[in-house]
């Protein structure tokens, strides 16, 4: 079977690695070949700080090996590439990898032009407000990269206008878009409200209530060939679970699924997030068995 290609993309503090973890765990990590694409920064921290450039610039990553390499894993062929160490800033020794059923692809520009774009089977971009993504980034800078708060705030403005310019027009290549919001600017993580955008080979599957149970739903609207559903504000967390243990009954795991770094470093849990990590992994899954012609349940 052909490796199918899932993208899971966003600014840098969107949750790209809490909901990428979560999505191998719940298709189960023998299945799945973790890309990321830090891997592909052609230069060091205190190189792109000497230079003045941030890891947003597309200059800084070698995107002709990224290709290269995503061309390799789809014809079901290994590669080689070193790892980045976000403890420090530097990269670690070449290592080899293999590719699995799912090509689960992480990072900030997975699909930033449409040659990259065919690559993916499944593209979705992560993209909460801006108010929003400044918390969390500061949060995961601080608490888990060593950076002081100080060091956030210093280079938080070019991250600004590099994300405006680079990342987000992925928005646009996106079959499925995460959209996070705040109701007041000083609302708790847990007040965040949660929509979902589909399009292209998304659509269907959303249209047709494969993806998102009733309990869930707050509202559904078709707008201009995309279907958006705005999740539930007051989601019983009970009730989804039962609902991702009912399609991963093998996987799901409720000390993994939905939780997060919490405003003082502990870990806290959505049942939104919960859901919207189940919607990736069950929509690749649906997506991976129709492609080759499957009629199977997708579990």
């Amino acid at each position: 079977m052909t490796p199918f290609v899932v993208g899971i993309v966003g600014d840098s503090g969107s949750g790209k690695n809490t909901v990428a973890d979560a999505v191998q765990a719940l298709l189960g990590p023998e299945r799945v070949t973790d890309l990321r694409l830090d891997d592909y920064l052609r230069l060091t921290r205190a190189e792109r700080a000497e230079r003045g450039v941030t890891a947003l610039n597309p200059v800084v990553h070698n995107m002709p090996l990224m290709a290269e390499h995503l061309e390799l894993l789809r014809q079901g062929r290994p590669i080689r590439n070193r790892s980045y160490d976000h403890s420090d800033g530097t990269f670690g020794p070449i290592r080899a990898i293999e590719p699995r059923e799912i090509i689960l692809v992480r990072g900030l520009l997975g699909f930033p032009t449409e040659e990259l774009r065919v690559l993916y089977d499944l593209a979705v971009f992560l993209h909460p407000e801006p108010e929003l993504l400044f918390r969390w980034k500061l949060r995961r800078d601080v608490l888990s990269r060593g950076y002081t708060e100080a060091e956030v705030l210093k280079r938080i403005a070019q991250y600004v206008l590099d994300a405006k310019e680079f990342i987000i027009p992925q928005v646009g290549r996106a079959d499925l878009v995460v959209r996070e919001e705040l109701p007041d600017p000083d609302a708790p993580d847990a007040a965040v409200r949660t929509s979902l955008l589909f399009r292209g080979a998304a659509r269907g599957p959303a249209q047709r209530d494969e993806l998102v149970p009733g309990l869930a739903a707050a509202s559904r609207e078709e707008q201009g060939g995309e279907t958006v559903v705005r999740l539930a504000a007051d989601l019983d967390p009970a009730a989804v679970d039962a609902w991702g243990e009912a399609l991963f009954p093998e996987h799901y795991d409720t000390r993994r699924i939905g939780t997060y770094l919490g405003e003082g470093g502990e870990r806290a849990r959505r049942p939104q997030l919960a859901l919207v990590e189940v919607v990736v992994a069950r929509l690749a899954l649906l997506l991976r068995d129709r492609e080759h012609g499957s009629d199977k349940e997708a579990r």
